[in-house]
Formats: C-alpha cells, sequence, structure tokens
C-alpha cells in the first residue's frame, strides 16, 4: 500500500509540474498580448495624430481592445482552471498538500470598487471610450459649414459598432476572476 501511495504521489508530483509550466506559459502569454495591445494602440494613435483627415482610424481601437481583452480574459480562465485542479484534485495525492494555487482563492477584492479601480479597466474599455469621445469630437466638428462629408458619415455609421466592442471589452475585463 506505501508503494502505491508513493507512486501516486511522484505521480502527482510530476503532473503538477507539468502544470506549474503551463500555467507559467500563459502568463507569459498574457504579457505578450498586453504589451502587443498597448502597442498596437500607440500606433493607431500615432496614426490619427499624424493628420486631422486621419482621425477615423481612431474606430479600430475598440476592436483591438475587445480582442485583446477576450484574449487575456480566456488565457486567464485557462489558468484559473489548472490552479483549481490542481487545488482540489493534486493537492489531495500529495501529503501536506500543494496549498499554492488557494492563494488565488483567497485574494479576491474585498469590494466591487477595488476590483474597478484595477489598471485592466483603463487599458482595455477606457482607451475604447477616450478615442470614441476624440472620433465624436472629430466628427461633429469636421464640418464646421454644415456640409457633411463621407468621412462623417463613415463615422457615423461605425461609431455605433465600436461602441459595442467598448462595452464587450468592459465585459470581458470584468469577467476576470484575477486577485483584484
Amino acid at each position: 500500500m506505501a508503494e502505491i501511495d508513493q507512486d501516486d504521489h511522484a505521480g502527482a508530483l510530476a503532473e503538477y509540474s507539468a502544470l506549474r509550466n503551463e500555467i507559467t506559459t500563459r502568463i507569459s502569454l498574457q504579457h505578450q498580448v498586453l504589451a502587443l495591445h498597448v502597442t498596437a494602440v500607440s500606433v493607431v494613435f500615432s496614426v490619427a495624430l499624424a493628420g486631422r483627415s486621419r482621425w477615423p482610424v481612431l474606430l479600430i481601437i475598440s476592436f483591438i481592445s475587445y480582442a485583446s481583452s477576450e484574449i487575456l480574459a480566456s488565457l486567464f480562465r485557462t489558468i484559473e482552471g489548472i490552479a483549481k485542479y490542481i487545488d482540489e484534485e493534486l493537492s489531495q495525492r500529495v501529503a501536506g498538500g500543494l496549498g499554492w494555487e488557494s492563494w488565488l482563492v483567497q485574494h479576491k477584492p474585498a469590494s466591487e470598487t477595488a476590483r474597478l479601480t484595477h489598471p485592466y479597466y483603463l487599458l482595455f474599455p477606457g482607451i475604447s471610450i477616450v478615442s470614441l469621445v476624440a472620433i465624436g469630437a472629430y466628427a461633429w466638428s469636421s464640418s464646421p459649414d454644415g456640409r457633411q462629408s463621407a468621412s462623417f458619415w463613415t463615422i457615423i455609421s461605425a461609431w455605433p459598432l465600436a461602441a459595442v466592442f467598448a462595452a464587450l471589452s468592459f465585459r470581458a475585463v470584468r469577467r476576470l476572476r484575477a486577485p483584484f
């Protein structure tokens, strides 16, 4: 019986090691998504600031924010699932338990206000809202003589879709169960 327990213990530790490597890989991917998001948004803002006629390109930011926040949320949900498996299944097969993953559960935000002040809200939906406000202001001020250009109508027709993407990025960040 002791030999079976020893084998189960060794197998659980080997599985734990492989799963921790998977978590580390996913955390690295999260950092890459964040870096790519910041870079892409910076490039779009740079293009828009290069000339007033290029401001409609700001409509892309909401989509970029939505896609990035969904990928980040998906990676975090996978990490959380692996951590839950380690905490609930593997930990029981090791004498003394593994317990490290229980930190995620123990360090949830104390209040809703604490969650809403996390920088992810600025990084994803916040930057989308800033771009929507900027492009809206541009659209309304671009025709001082009352004539509306094709650019104006493009912005007016695409703005609601960009606003939906901004709301979806807020929802994606909201679904994160990170300890924030």
